[in-house]
């Protein structure tokens, strides 16, 4: 019988970790460049947003679209607060340069200088 408890103890922490946000640390040179700053900067730069999707917690999802050179797009998803400040920024389509150099979404949206020197 304890061992069942534990186990089901066990089972309810595990699954009450992934239910948790993790904070919003930059980890790409896109989130590095954007996390933090204004939603209206950004849509004033590299225009309107094609898609937005209201949260119950206060925050807005927005899918962006944009930055087409040679038929190449960039599409991200960026998650807003309700002071207008991104909060993450996620690539959906985006294109990796071969080279190993910034990405297409990097090099589009003025983050390719914020990347890591290899």
């Amino acid at each position: 019988m304890i061992l069942r408890i534990a186990t089901l103890a066990g089972l309810m922490l595990a699954v009450a970790g992934c239910t948790t946000v993790a904070p919003t640390v930059p980890t790409t040179a896109l989130e590095t460049r954007w996390i933090g700053q204004s939603a209206g900067v950004f849509f004033a730069a590299y225009g309107p947003p094609v898609r937005d999707i209201e949260g119950t917690d206060g925050q807005t999802l927005y899918t962006w679209r944009g930055g087409f050179i040679n038929r190449k797009a960039c599409q991200v998803e960026l998650t807003v607060n309700g002071d207008y400040k991104i909060r993450k920024i996620r690539p959906v389509v985006d294109r990796r340069d071969p080279k190993g150099g910034p990405s297409h979404c990097e090099r589009v949206l003025d983050a390719a200088k914020a990347a890591p020197s290899a």
